[in-house]
């Protein structure tokens, strides 16, 4: 069963999604979280992930839009009820094009787009980036443009094997024959 918080971004993303948040409101829930101003350091802070990647975007930019199903393709790995790999990354995105992320965007210094900033997740909390202050384990993924060099850019930082072929490992209970203590003899 999924824990309460990746119930809770799941829950979050379809409802970003329903009220236009994101690339389209016409499109399918997609894996990554989609937040806004209002949401982002509730959930990073509640997020069991240690690890997160934000994304910075402009809904109506071309390379942002062409970048997304890339960026999809890993967040399908991570994140959601049939995540693969649940709960070990989250991988965000925040419209710098709406009115409410601007000051969130400008915390981060978001320069152009898409652009990819990774840290832990608690740094990102009430936090702030800049290429030149270098804070804590926050830094920008420039080589993340396609779905194998981000997942390859992840692997090296959390000194991983992800693929894309990995399969989901289902949750099963290995019932174990219990011998009668009668019949086990004490020697």
């Amino acid at each position: 069963m999924a824990s309460p918080t990746l119930l809770l971004l799941f829950t979050a993303t379809l409802l970003l999604s329903s009220y236009g948040y994101g690339y389209g409101a016409s499109e399918s829930v997609s894996s990554a979280v989609d937040l806004t101003a209002v949401d982002f350091d509730a959930v990073l802070r509640d997020t069991p992930a240690t690890h997160a990647i934000v994304q910075f975007y402009a809904h109506w930019c071309p390379a942002c839009r062409n970048y997304k199903p890339q960026y999809e393709k890993v967040a399908r790995l991570f994140n959601g009820v049939d995540a693969i790999h649940p709960g070990i990354l989250l991988l965000t995105r925040i419209d710098c094009a709406l009115k409410v992320n601007i000051d969130l965007c400008d915390r981060f210094s978001v320069n152009h787009y898409p652009m990819l900033i990774w840290g832990k997740s608690s740094e990102f909390v009430n936090g702030s980036w800049s290429l030149h202050q270098g804070i804590g384990e926050m830094r920008p993924i420039d080589n993340g443009r396609t779905g194998d060099r981000l997942l390859n850019w992840i692997n090296i930082h959390l000194n991983s094997t992800y693929g894309f072929d990995d399969e989901k490992k289902e949750e099963s209970v290995l019932l174990t024959k219990v011998p009668n203590l009668r019949q086990v003899q004490i020697s």
